[in-house]
């Protein structure tokens, strides 16, 4: 957007932007509001002027009155800077509408607005909701799900731009009843390809122990993570590019795991891996992306228990935010009592993309 966009005659403009909220990431501190409100201060002190607190508000207000586009988020667009607006919002467009609570979304509304757009993806994580009463009252349900429910008539964007085609492949067959179309270039080979095992789709059946984590009760699987380990640094050894910044993200459903893998990776790649290695949960990491994704499953048991594992909508998190390869890490016996991970399997089975690991350190 920075580059500009382009109006409906193809011509390329640049609204003025303004993005309110805490914490701003580097790329678009340019448009946050603290940093707007600071050159403009800067510019009434070398005049002479005063830096009092009315004269902050005027500028945050006159920042927002000039704004053609204004960034927030939904709890944000309820603060007291909006009340001093002069106008209401033409189009109001609420970005993961499908993981926000029904209240959260009418926030940004209040303001008024002629259009409200919601975009969001309802096979995708809903909100998080603690209370297992509210949600067992439907609290979960967002804005988005209800207006579907009622048979409002849903537009689905069919062409993907993220994926390459062999990951795409899955997710559109098995949760997007096989609509999904790739966008141009997706299908370009990365030098990791040329790995077997590293190829764009790949799922490696690890039989190891789950255990619960000391003083959290959460779930891990120390196996999985020392072979999660061994395959980055595979990775890292052969194609030394993949280190140069962070295109590699380790996710998993389990924060007792997720807490073991950055403790392993710090003691065996140094402090620096936090800047190459993202690590997080699938929750964490919904909307973002890497160029590859390294997904531990965890459970192992012999019930088959899998737990929230079996949420096909945190599956398809965890398998679509690669660019160009998703390597899944679990235990095929104990994921296919669930039709989903069952299908998973067989699909890594029928493209030769399974791989049994039995011994961690001879498997390369």
């Amino acid at each position: 957007m920075f580059s500009g966009i382009r109006d409906e005659n193809n011509n390329t403009y640049n609204p003025k932007i303004v993005r309110i909220g805490l914490k701003a990431h580097h790329s678009v501190k340019a448009v946050s509001m603290d940093y707007l409100i600071q050159q403009k201060l800067s510019g009434v002190a070398s005049d002479g002027g005063r830096r009092g607190a009315g004269e902050y508000d005027r500028i945050r207000a006159s920042l927002l009155d000039e704004a053609a586009i204004v960034f927030s988020t939904l709890s944000f667009s309820g603060s007291a800077i909006f009340t001093r607006m002069t106008r209401a919002f033409d189009v109001v467009i609420i970005d993961e509408a499908a993981q926000a609570v029904e209240p959260a979304t009418l926030v940004p509304l209040v303001h008024g607005c002629r259009q409200v757009f919601l975009v969001g993806d309802p096979v995708q994580l809903p909100a998080t909701v603690i209370s297992k009463t509210a949600q067992n009252l439907g609290y979960r349900t967002s804005l988005f799900q209800r207006f579907q429910a009622a048979g409002f008539p849903v537009q689905m964007l069919k062409i993907q731009y993220r994926m390459h085609p062999e990951i795409s492949v899955f997710p559109s067959k098995e949760f997007y009843e096989g609509i999904l179309e790739d966008g141009e270039g997706l299908n370009k080979k990365r030098p990791w390809h040329s790995y077997s095992c590293f190829g764009p789709f790949c799922f490696f059946d690890v039989d190891g122990v789950e255990s619960q984590l000391s003083g959290s009760g959460s779930t891990v699987n120390e196996d999985e993570v020392g072979f999660i380990t061994l395959l980055y640094h595979q990775l890292a050894m052969r194609y030394p590019e993949l280190k140069s910044s962070s295109q590699v993200a380790v996710i998993s459903p389990y924060r007792g795991q997720v807490k073991l893998l950055k403790d392993h990776f710090r003691s065996t790649f140094g402090d620096q891996s936090k800047e190459v290695i993202d690590v997080n949960t699938v929750d964490g990491f919904q909307g973002r992306e890497k160029e590859l994704v390294i997904f531990s499953c965890v459970r192992c048991n012999k019930e088959q228990n899998i737990g929230f594992v079996s949420d096909f909508r945190r599956m398809n998190v965890a398998i679509t935010r690669a660019r160009s390869a998703v390597l899944v890490i679990g235990s095929a016996s104990t994921l296919k009592k669930d039709k989903h991970w069952t299908n998973l399997v067989e699909s890594a089975k029928e493209r030769n993309r399974y791989f049994k690991v039995r011994w961690l350190l001879s498997f390369f």
